[in-house]
């Protein structure tokens, strides 16, 4: 695949630059012996914002339907004379 690249990237120094680059960091990625999360840590802190995500969701929904409700009470009411029980 080397040659593919070589081929490809001869022409355009900005290419031969990048690619020589991409190969570094990857070598230097290889030769790390724990360099990085695992996959199972990696699980668990998805699920943990995930968890966050979805506890978040569920305590604005809550708090917009109270309000969407307390909002069409007041339009439902905004004829009567005590201001439709608006605050």
């Amino acid at each position: 695949m080397n040659n593919v690249l070589d081929r490809m990237t001869g022409w355009n120094p900005d290419l031969t630059l990048a690619t020589t680059w991409v190969r570094g960091r990857v070598a230097a990625a290889r030769d790390e012996e724990d360099g990085g999360f695992s996959t199972v840590e990696m699980v668990i802190g998805i699920a943990i914002l995930i968890a966050i995500l979805v506890a978040v969701a569920v305590i604005l929904s809550g708090a917009l339907t109270t309000k969407a409700t307390n909002v069409g009470t007041c339009i439902a009411g905004a004829n009567s004379s005590n201001n439709g029980g608006c605050n």
